[in-house]
């Protein structure tokens, strides 16, 4: 296919196949890049009118949408508490004759007043708006009314202790100290003669439990573990384990005490728990606050006479609260400075911890982990 460039036929002149086959080529690739080039400004037109679009309809989509309202909360105290006035208000702020306050679920009159429930309380606003009715909420930290009373205590009489014994739990059932000691692997259930501080009967523990509180109930003996949510029923005539049970709502198992209706539990938070004593549903909690504070790690219980005497897990205080189980309000802190002195001074000596009240004699018995004595005492107010 020659193509003659002086007009005779004799293919005088003429451009070579390769040639031919270059050129056609070059204008292939030069058309394509036009029409690649028209395409892509296409494109970048259309992109552009996209994106416009998809802002303008953001943009109106924007401006439907309800605001972000807040509650904002002041007080004439620093720790607010019962029957104090707080000052309520929303952001962005609406007419008033719109808006009503709630707590808990209690409507609040002007000037708002705090009700008589101490612990992390939810204060909500229902307003109307523009855009119909809107609801806010906000938790609010209500404190005791009252600093607690201090006490201390008479020291009676102490006894020997295992020094072995990382004590979790301490109960007296009929004249019998039972006591509950932890870490993985030693944890256990015992008997004990608290006079000699022979252990009569000891119950191993599985190692894969960490045991804590107990209690007694119903003729019952009542352990909890401290991470794995469950807790032992036990025979208190032989040990024997009856049956366990899970609890669900709190993360870890403390302390553990019984008024004789209903079981209290804590976690290590501020919590604490009431239980049903036959199911061991967790029905309710209650904030462990004082005048200034929400107290936790609240160890092991005690029950008498309407009170829980509590310990507190402290490296640097000896002390046991006294609360109220229906309202979580501290009333009373007991020092037990000096007693960890008396005991032998080891390298593995722990915090205090371990409280049971005898009701023959009337006192109360306290000792700690890897202390090698128990301690019979009389609370006295200060």
């Amino acid at each position: 296919c020659c193509v003659s460039t002086l007009g005779d036929s004799a293919g005088a002149g003429c451009v070579e196949p390769a040639y031919c086959k270059y050129k056609g080529f070059v204008c292939f690739i030069r058309n394509n890049i036009y029409i690649f080039k028209q395409y892509f400004f296409v494109m970048k037109l259309r992109i552009q009118a996209y994106f416009s679009f998809a802002l303008i309809v953001f943009s109106a989509c924007s401006s439907k949408q309800s605001l972000h309202y807040q509650i904002t909360t002041t007080s004439n105290s620093k720790n607010p508490t019962i029957n104090d006035t707080i000052f309520l208000s929303i952001k962005p702020s609406v007419e008033n004759k719109q808006l009503n306050f709630y707590f808990n679920d209690e409507i609040l009159q002007v000037p708002y007043l705090i009700p008589s429930k101490t612990g992390e309380q939810t204060v909500k606003a229902v307003f109307e708006t523009a855009n119909g009715s809107k609801e806010a909420t906000k938790n609010i930290r209500v404190f005791a009314p009252n600093k607690p009373k201090v006490y201390g205590y008479e020291l009676i009489k102490s006894y020997p202790h295992d020094i072995n014994a990382y004590t979790q739990g301490l109960e007296f059932v009929n004249g019998t100290l039972f006591e509950s000691t932890g870490q993985y692997g030693n944890s256990s259930l015992r008997k004990v003669n608290f006079k000699t501080g022979e252990v009569i009967q000891k119950l191993p523990i599985d190692k894969a439990y960490f045991a804590e509180g107990i209690t007694h109930f119903d003729n019952k003996i009542i352990q909890l573990t401290w991470k794995k949510k469950i807790g032992f029923v036990y025979n208190p005539d032989d040990l024997t384990m009856e049956k366990s049970f899970s609890y669900t709502k709190s993360p870890e198992g403390w302390g553990l005490c019984s008024d004789g209706t209903f079981l209290y539990k804590t976690d290590g938070s501020q919590k604490l728990w009431k239980l049903d004593p036959k199911t061991f549903q967790e029905l309710s909690s209650k904030d462990i606050v004082t005048h200034n504070t929400f107290l936790s790690k609240v160890n092991e219980l005690e029950y008498v006479e309407g009170e829980i005497y509590a310990n507190t897990y402290q490296f640097n205080k000896d002390v046991v609260v006294i609360l109220d189980p229906l309202t979580g309000i501290v009333s009373g802190v007991v020092d037990f400075s000096g007693l960890k002195k008396q005991v032998s001074q080891h390298n593995r000596l722990d915090v205090f911890n371990g409280i049971a009240y005898h009701p023959e004699r009337k006192t109360f018995f306290v000792t700690g982990k890897y202390w090698d004595k128990l301690f019979e005492v009389k609370i006295i107010e200060k």
